[in-house]
């Protein structure tokens, strides 16, 4: 739901340059992970086993404990911050079907019993067997944003020409501008923590690399014709949330830039919003059960928290709605989903995607007598690096930014 606005600062053109750049980065950073896990897992000391079976073990078959404690952290907090953002929605998309009774973030209190439940599901494989349904909503969701941008863009064609550049931005002001726009993609992209468990179910792993790099290229094209599309229907004009751009337009030009939102008097679409509405609740639903699940799982398995969380007790469950509340208050300390999901991602996302997976899988497969990368390889990793960098940087301040002062980054 954040990419077609990104391009409001960053330009059309160099999002979409970022789009690939990403992409590429977490896409080769995996497959560096997937040579770390071969090599660790067919080594004599693992004995015919698959000893790495996940992000941890990875960590932990790089570093030994500290590794596994930095994954296990860096995880925590990274799905900490989702479920944050997810609640933000949540309680955005209930405003939206009540016809904003409340606003967001006075929906985000009443709402905590209902986390709170999803929380406390003993297991999460009745919410598993929801995620096709959770997927289906995601791609019929992408499409309608595609579409009816497109539609919508034949409307402002019909206006009088505006001024060069007054309709969209093609390149942002500064490259410190796209620091935003690398640190939410690196969370759009961000799946190489599943890397070892999915190497696990495989029953032939060396198959990764061409599967890994297919679903990374279809992924690209989505998130490209996601953001393109849905900027280019509606330029510099796009709403913070893209559900008010898809179902309310602006009559003319100067309604578009000059007049409130509240005040547009062109044509409605309230139907489209519900549709929209309860395709995107259904995912959040789905999903933030299953981001919370990441953290539980990490205190009831991790060695240093386990004995004082263990499933089933009252110590447990006491855990569970702790990090609900933790979540919730985040949510309401930083109500923009759009500037959240940036700041959470600016921090864990270089991490986990890029820097960790890289590192681990040298410290892997020097300590298994493996063959080192090429130079080549090495000088594309150090690159890779300078974006890991960039991100934790520049997109952390800018997101950072965006925090405190949400009134200079909020738009109309």
């Amino acid at each position: 739901m954040a990419l077609p606005q990104l391009p409001t600062t960053g330009g059309l053109c160099a999002c979409l340059l970022a789009v690939l750049l990403c992409g590429a980065t977490i896409t080769e950073s995996g497959l560096g992970m997937w040579r770390g896990v071969m090599a660790g897992n067919g080594s004599a000391k693992a004995g015919g086993k698959r000893t790495i079976v996940s992000f941890e073990d990875f960590g932990r078959a790089a570093l030994g404990q500290p590794g596994e404690v930095l994954v296990v952290v860096l995880q925590a907090l990274y799905f900490l911050g989702v479920s944050a953002a997810f609640a933000v929605l949540i309680a955005k998309s209930v405003a939206h079907l009540s016809r904003n009774w409340l606003t967001p973030e006075n929906f985000l209190f009443p709402l905590t019993p209902v986390f709170g439940v999803l929380a406390l599901l003993p297991n999460v494989s009745a919410v598993a067997q929801a995620v096709p349904a959770a997927v289906v909503c995601v791609v019929v969701l992408c499409g309608i944003i595609i579409a009816k941008s497109a539609i919508d863009a034949e409307k402002w064609q019909a206006w009088p020409p505006a001024a060069p550049g007054a309709m969209h931005r093609m390149w942002p002001d500064t490259f410190m501008d796209l620091g935003t726009a690398f640190a939410t993609l690196f969370g759009a992209f961000g799946v190489n923590g599943n890397v070892p468990s999915v190497l696990c179910e495989m029953k032939d792993p060396a198959q990764f690399p061409l599967a890994f790099k297919t679903a990374m290229a279809i992924v690209v094209v989505i998130y490209a014709s996601v953001m393109g599309v849905g900027y280019y229907g509606y330029g510099q004009f796009i709403q913070p949330d893209i559900i008010y751009s898809l179902t309310s337009f602006p009559a003319d030009h100067d309604q578009a830039f000059n007049v409130p939102f509240e005040m547009w008097t062109g044509p409605k679409a309230r139907v489209l919003e519900y549709i929209l509405t309860c395709l995107l609740l259904v995912k959040l639903l789905v999903g933030l059960p299953l981001n919370l699940m990441v953290v539980f799982s990490s205190l009831q398995t991790f060695r240093c928290t386990k004995d004082y969380v263990p499933a089933g007790s009252w110590r447990n469950t006491a855990m569970r709605l702790a990090v609900v509340a933790i979540a919730v208050v985040i949510a309401r300390a930083v109500p923009n989903f759009n500037v959240l999901f940036a700041l959470v991602c600016s921090v864990c996302g270089p991490p986990m995607q890029c820097i960790l997976p890289l590192a681990f899988s040298f410290l892997v497969r020097r300590g298994m007598g493996g063959a080192p990368s090429s130079p080549l390889r090495r000088a594309l990793h150090l690159g890779l690096g300078g974006v890991a960098a960039f991100t934790l940087t520049v997109g952390f301040w800018q997101s950072l930014h965006a925090a405190l002062q949400p009134e200079s980054s909020a738009g109309r």
